[in-house]
């Protein structure tokens, strides 16, 4: 499979803030409030992502393409989590893309970008009932270590975090079997 990722820019806020919504819409049914999926996530996330990549908001943002068409994504801040260096704030992939290993591709990538800053741990949050992304992130040795609540769009949805104090770990085991 045939895919490029590159640093996103501001021209391609409108790709993720669609990619982004049609993921929550697939994912979030009975976790997010179901007229905000309906009827105010596209234009939401258009003018989230809008204003976050031109105000530079994420450490880093990846945009992965696959013949030219924006299939996922993944952005980071630094030093937003209390004893975690790194944390991935979004990653998303496109329906049609998922279960052919590009959110371990893109985990890989923004690992080997993360330690050549010297990052050293990374973290995320996840919503409890999001069974399939937690299996996920604890296939490559992710440990949850905080629970809480995230009250979004007026809903109150139970999150957990998955950390990795150690990034040489993820960067290992999101490279684990991929062809180079």
């Amino acid at each position: 499979m045939d895919i490029h990722i590159s640093q996103a820019i501001s021209d391609d806020a409108l790709a993720i803030a669609m990619l982004h919504a049609d993921s929550w819409r697939a994912h979030y049914v009975g976790i997010l409030p179901a007229d905000y999926l309906a009827n105010e996530a596209c234009a939401e996330r258009a003018a989230y992502w809008t204003s976050a990549l031109r105000a530079d908001d994420y450490f880093l943002v990846l945009l992965a393409r696959h013949e030219d068409e924006p299939v996922a994504f993944i952005a980071v801040k630094r030093n937003v989590d209390d004893g975690y260096d790194a944390t991935i704030e979004h990653l998303h992939v496109a329906q049609s893309m998922k279960g052919r290993g590009l959110g371990r591709q893109l985990i890989g990538q923004t690992a080997h970008q993360l330690a050549d800053c010297g990052v050293k741990s990374v973290c995320l949050w996840v919503f409890e009932d999001n069974r399939p992304a937690i299996g996920f992130y604890e296939s490559l040795g992710g440990v949850t270590d905080a629970h809480g609540t995230d009250k979004f769009a007026g809903g109150d949805a139970r999150d957990r975090r998955i950390g990795w104090k150690d990034l040489g770990a993820l960067l290992a085991a999101s490279t684990e079997g991929v062809k180079s």
